[in-house]
């Protein structure tokens, strides 16, 4: 009998944890150290029809980054965060390739991030622009709710990202979150998101002598641990279909049929407390 009230007493607290609405934040104590592990993959197919035939080429590059967080002060518009980057590793790799790597781990060192409670990232100081953690986090918007949500809830975020392989180019996304579930008593936050993603023409951009148009969509799974106050697992793909028309050719050379690429970029980032 006393078996049976506990777990009613459970399924109780279960349904009233559900039925409250929850301020997700990403607001980690100060002096706590996380540990990151970023696993991300890029796979790139591009086809081409001329004279009649299809002509497919293909490239998969992957990269792992290890790196720790540590919050060192609260300030009003986020958390202050020393990153160091213990380990990178990439593939296919060359010698270049590593040595260059390397060299990004060292200066890496002493990078500076400012996290909002709503997600938003921006780097504060790093020696070199050019780095893997400043590539990573440099202008990761912001994707969490400002307001309490309760399970069920929906909201909407609008969001620029840069287009790798086109210097000026911007995409335009927008990307529908959904408070899925809670868990541990309401520690824990399981949110899911989709969205699509648009080239836009930025002023002043570069101009090229091939056009581009550009369209998208993503998915992906966020799990944030509350006591902690961060995401400790983020799990994200975004497929990009770009049609390249090609550049008028020489007089009297045939003009090229237009290329068709599909970007698939597949992002996993899992963080725990340093014991």
């Amino acid at each position: 009998m006393g078996g049976k009230k506990i777990l009613l007493a459970l399924a109780c607290a279960a349904q009233v944890a559900h039925s409250q609405a929850v301020l997700l934040q990403i607001r980690p104590h100060i002096g706590d150290t996380l540990r990151m592990h970023l696993s991300q993959s890029v796979e790139m197919t591009g086809i081409t029809h001329d004279r009649g035939r299809d002509s497919t080429s293909s490239m998969t590059t992957s990269i792992e980054v290890f790196s720790r967080a540590i919050a060192e002060q609260w300030t009003s518009s986020g958390t202050l965060m020393q990153t160091i980057t213990d380990s990178v590793q990439m593939s296919p790799s060359s010698q270049a390739s590593l040595d260059d790597l390397r060299r990004r781990a060292l200066q890496s060192k002493q990078v500076w991030l400012r996290v909002s409670p709503d997600g938003a990232m921006e780097v504060v100081h790093e020696s070199d622009p050019t780095s893997d953690l400043q590539e990573i986090f440099g202008g990761m918007p912001a994707m969490l709710a400002r307001q309490p949500v309760k399970v069920g809830e929906k909201w909407t975020r609008e969001m620029q990202i840069p287009l790798s392989g086109e210097p000026g180019a911007m995409g335009a996304v927008r990307a529908t979150f959904r408070l899925d579930s809670l868990g541990r008593n309401g520690d824990v936050a399981y949110v899911s998101l989709h969205g699509t993603m648009s080239r836009i023409s930025q002023a002043g951009a570069p101009t090229s002598p091939a056009s581009y148009t550009t369209a998208g969509t993503l998915s992906g799974t966020i799990q944030i641990d509350r006591r902690l106050g961060w995401i400790t697992d983020s799990r994200s793909s975004i497929i990009v279909r770009s049609t390249i028309a090609s550049v008028p050719g020489r007089r009297g050379e045939p003009q090229r049929s237009p290329m068709q690429v599909r970007t698939k970029i597949t992002q996993w980032i899992r963080a725990m407390r340093a014991r």
